[in-house]
């Protein structure tokens, strides 16, 4: 019995069949039979296959009436006594070593049941387009339930495991081999891949099936079949019976239908029908990238061009993508979806053409230059974006791509090359008054293509041009790979000899950028008239001292002067009761109690309380406001000058022992209060963390002589009292003391809470974060890495969980990172390192968040001030107030930041920079909406938060060489992306890699991102 039995079904096939026949003849493995079934032919098929049978009696040959390609194999595959099969077309052919290798490969993997190698497509004998290798399957039924993996004669089976699944589904008159692959695989069967491309498909115009509509709607079957469970299975492997998950579905669907719509484009007809065929809708996750190398291989062998492929193509099927465009806009998951989808098959086939020779690609131009000639203005109607390649005699040195808005003048390409080649650049070239006019490339390419940026003033040869390619650095970013030269500070480029069309372009790049500048300080003016400002305490260099009297009584002759109701005063109120546990008092004192704001929340802790302060208005004004059903008295009450009666229970007084003026005074007033308690009694005391008594940490820099700490320790130094609670803030200390026996001791309980947020402006802008330190320079560069977060919180979709840290899992990050001894770095400290050559030292890092969501503010910011980490935050300045409405495909959005909660957190040791308008992906857009993204979100920045804005974090990390360089002339000096690393000192200040931290990591994974 033959080991092979070789599975031909023919139908109409008298101009293929021979030279599939004839493949077989010539393998250099002989034990085969091929059995050719010929499906009711009315053509000279039948006699082909007869001559062959008579010439080789491994040639076996059925006929039946026409019944199907699937029909016709089952019938073939009951005649077979080999013990592996081949299913091979009457259009294709096996490789003379087919049969040779993949048996081979039976023994060195005997647990396979299907082996598969690499297949090509032949046009006229010689490979055409692209090879498709094999590839290992890690779960074949996951990717058959996606997509079909190979070709159907790239295949080697048991034909034992066919028989267990009865063979191909009469039913499936397309895709049928798909789905033999998916049916076998959810029936366990082992998928194997061999090395090599042993398998041609011969393709000839019109060999693509035209009806894409059937097509499509058996794939759709096969895809979806894969996704639920399959009765036609009697015994799957148990974990597959209900297919794979169903959020997989739509992505397996639309890249099916794209491929087709593609194919349907390449033939030069209407995709509408398709697109509108698909009844699952686009996932949230669809990747245009992805798409359009999808589209464009679709494109392709639909239309079946002759070589060179591109620019002819792209006259044939330019005219059908505006319609695509638009419909991806209206149902793609996100905003300007098609855009994208198109630019970037424009890039695709941009990359594909010569760099020696002009040509236009939709929006996308390609411009020759070479170094030995004079360079001239560009006229570029249409075009958003311009890749100049760069060229000395024979030798490609490199491409700039450019953002056009029209045209480009002559001295901005000059300007970007002289960059590039500085110093070498002047020694190379001297600089020529470029030629009168300007060229527009589509009208004159022959003209265009001379242009360059100079004339040499000697020639350097091979030699000259490979050693100023080696200072041109190349950048791929993730999903659009295109290089550009390194930069360094840009210089004016003068304009003093420019067309008047060419100077347009730069008229409508500072048009742009006015407008935006005037919307941003509209949206500031009404801002500042929506939301007036509050006191919340001394400001600049009031230092108000306790005993003037006077001073209080002024104070007071406002309604809540120092604004005590705010977030940061009622939860530091919360956290003073805390420390009373459940403990009831019989009898209490409050000094200092203002307007009562926390005698009101005090009221119910105490059966007896009074409440006292210097300001007799105060006290007037906090008994009117009574609201409680306690038993308050309120009185006026000097600290320094009355007796505070007792004893007491409980003694509160909060925020205003700084104010008194030495240390004299102050033990004067601890004495009074632990006179005044009774033993067992209370003092319970809450002021701000100031630099005078721990000048490193983050405090206040008031000018006082003592604050939080220093007023503990005097309380602690009494010796009727000692410290049994602290509740530690990074901005203030609440601690309890207690009166115990003359020399008695309690051992303290210490924990850690969290100041509340938003701080008020007026309390935020007068921290000293961190003490004012800042990273000192080192020796050497230590690399830098960048940690990427979004959202810290419980709370959100599943399918966005990747973005998402608990605080509990933030909070342990945080804890390593201190305790491993890395201090964090702001992005202006790190620009500094870049422009003025300071070193970073070892173990220092840049904590980013994107989106500004809330949780940012709730949960993370209050962990990262205890933790002691500053932190930048990137706005989309478009959506601040509303919600990630980007997200909203996956469910309810996460809130955003509020204008005036980002004033507040831009003053809590946060760098805020710009995350777009609108939070879209740049590369989508034209270039007026482009720079609006860019432009426009600093400027809002800037206009209403008062600071200047230096730092954009590109949405989706999608950003390209000419966004790049345009976010530079917006005036950026760091850009970060999305692609994976750490800085190093030759970084590009506005490509900076960063290391994203998802959920779920482990702290060695953590700890690994921290290197690169």
């Amino acid at each position: 019995m033959p080991m092979v039995s070789i599975i031909t079904p023919a139908h109409g096939a008298e101009t293929t069949l021979s030279s599939t026949l004839e493949s077989l003849i010539a393998q250099t493995h002989a034990d085969w039979e091929c059995i050719i079934i010929d499906d009711g032919s009315t053509d000279r098929t039948a006699e082909i296959a007869d001559r062959f049978a008579a010439r080789d009696r491994r040639f076996h040959v059925l006929r039946q009436e026409q019944s199907g390609v699937s029909a016709a194999r089952n019938a073939g595959l009951a005649q077979a006594k080999g013990d592996w099969v081949v299913f091979l077309d009457s259009d294709d052919a096996l490789a003379p070593a087919h049969l040779e290798i993949m048996l081979h490969h039976t023994r060195t993997l005997p647990q396979a049941d299907i082996l598969h190698c690499g297949w090509r497509r032949l046009k006229d004998g010689a490979p055409w387009w692209q090879p498709h290798p094999a590839v290992k399957m890690d779960n074949p039924f996951a990717e058959t339930a996606r997509y079909c993996p190979f070709a159907i004669h790239a295949a080697l089976l048991r034909r034992s495991r066919l028989a267990e699944i009865g063979g191909f589904d009469p039913e499936m008159t397309m895709c049928e081999d798909w789905d033999l692959w998916q049916r076998l695989a959810r029936a366990g069967a082992e998928f194997a891949p061999v090395e090599g491309p042993m398998a041609d498909v011969s393709v000839t115009a019109g060999s693509l099936s035209s009806d894409r509509i059937k097509h499509l709607d058996f794939g759709l079957k096969v895809i979806r079949r894969g996704h639920h469970s399959d009765p036609r299975i009697a015994y799957p492997v148990p974990a597959l019976a209900q297919g794979i998950t169903q959020a997989a579905l739509g992505t397996a669907c639309w890249y099916l239908a794209t491929w087709l719509v593609g194919a349907t484009i390449g033939q030069g007809d209407d995709p509408g029908e398709l697109l509108d065929r698909v009844a699952e809708p686009l996932p949230p996750d669809a990747d245009a990238y992805a798409l359009s190398a999808i589209l464009l291989d679709g494109i392709v062998v639909g239309a079946f061009p002759d070589e060179p492929i591109w620019p002819g193509l792209w006259s044939k099927i330019q005219g059908k993508l505006p319609e695509l465009e638009a419909w991806f806009n209206r149902h793609g998951p996100q905003e300007a979806f098609g855009s994208l989808l198109v630019r970037s098959l424009e890039r695709k086939i941009a990359d594909q053409l010569p760099t020696n020779v002009p040509a236009t690609i939709g929006t996308r131009r390609i411009q020759p230059i070479d170094l030995d000639r004079p360079i001239v203005d560009l006229i570029l109607p249409g075009i958003e974006r311009l890749r100049c390649c760069i060229w000395q005699g024979p030798t490609l040195l490199g491409q700039l791509e450019f953002v056009v808005f029209g045209a480009i003048e002559a001295d901005a390409i000059r300007n970007r090359l002289r960059l590039a080649f500085s110093p070498e650049f002047d020694d190379l070239t001297h600089a020529t008054a470029a030629e009168d006019g300007s060229v527009n490339p589509d009208q004159d390419d022959e003209r265009a293509a001379s242009a360059s940026i100079v004339a040499p003033s000697h020639r350097g040869g091979a030699q000259r041009a490979l050693k100023l390619m080696a200072k041109i650095s190349y950048w791929a970013e993730a999903k659009a790979v295109a290089g550009w030269w390194s930069k360094k500070e840009p210089t004016p480029a003068p304009v003093d000899s420019i067309s008047a069309l060419a100077h347009a372009g730069r008229v409508e790049f500072d048009r742009i950028v006015e407008e935006e500048s005037q919307r941003a300080a509209a949206a500031s003016a009404q801002m500042l008239k929506e939301t007036p400002s509050k006191k919340t305490g001394p400001v600049d260099d009031e230092v108000p001292k306790y005993d003037t009297e006077a001073y209080w009584e002024e104070l007071f002759s406002q309604v809540d002067p120092w604004d005590y109701r705010n977030n940061y005063e009622t939860v530091k109120y919360l956290q003073t009761l805390s420390l009373l546990d459940d403990r009831r008092f019989s009898s209490g004192l409050e000094l200092a109690c203002a307007e009562g704001t926390f005698t009101r929340m005090l009221a119910s802790r105490v059966d007896n309380l009074l409440a006292t302060d210097i300001s007799a208005s105060a006290v007037a004004r906090a008994a009117s406001l009574q609201d409680h059903d306690g038993a308050v008295d309120y009185r006026q009450l000097d600290l320094l000058r009355d007796e505070l009666g007792g004893p007491y229970d409980l003694i509160v007084c909060s925020e205003v022992l700084y104010y008194f003026e030495n240390r004299e005074k102050l033990r004067q007033i601890v004495d009074k209060i632990a006179g005044s308690l009774r033993t067992g009694g209370w003092f319970v005391t809450a002021h701000a963390n100031l630099l005078i008594d721990r000048p490193n940490e983050t405090g206040f820099g008031w000018p006082h002589e003592f604050g939080a700490v220093g007023i503990g320790e005097m309380f602690d130094q009494h010796p009727d009292l000692t410290l049994s609670v602290e509740a530690k803030s990074p901005l203030y200390r609440i601690q309890r003391f207690e009166k115990v026996e003359h020399g008695g001791f309690v051992e303290p309980t210490r924990v850690e809470v969290n100041t509340a947020q938003p701080l008020p402006l007026q309390v935020a802008s007068q921290v000293r974060w961190r003490g004012g330190q800042v990273v000192e320079a080192a020796a050497d560069w230590n690399d830098v890495p960048i940690l990427m977060y979004h959202q810290v919180s419980d709370d959100g979709a599943e399918q966005l969980a990747r973005y998402r840290q608990s605080p509990e899992a933030f909070e342990a990050q945080l804890a390593f990172l201190r305790d491993a001894g890395w201090r964090g770095m702001t992005l202006d400290r790190l620009l500094a390192c870049f422009d003025e050559g300071a070193k970073p030292p070892e173990k220092t890092l840049v904590l980013t968040f994107d989106d500004a969501t809330r949780d940012f503010m709730t949960h993370a910011l209050p962990l990262l001030h205890r933790y002691g980490f500053p932190s930048s935050l990137f706005v989309p300045t478009g959506r601040v107030g509303g919600s990630a409405i980007w997200d909203s495909a996956y469910g309810s959005p996460a809130p955003l930041l509020t204008w005036e909660e980002l004033a507040a957190v831009a003053k809590s040791d946060v760098t805020l920079g710009a995350h777009g308008v609108r939070h879209v992906r740049l590369s989508a857009l034209a270039p007026d909406n482009l720079l609006r993204e860019l432009a426009g979100s600093k400027a809002m920045l800037e206009k209403c938060l008062g600071r200047d804005v230096l730092a954009v974090a590109y949405p989706y990390g999608d950003f390209d060489p000419a966004i790049r360089d345009l976010a530079e002339q917006c005036g950026y000096r760091i850009g970060l992306s999305c692609v994976g690393g750490t800085v190093r000192a030759d970084a590009d200040k506005l490509a900076l890699k960063r290391q994203e931290v998802f959920r779920g990591i482990t702290p060695s994974e953590f700890a690994n991102l921290l290197f690169g």
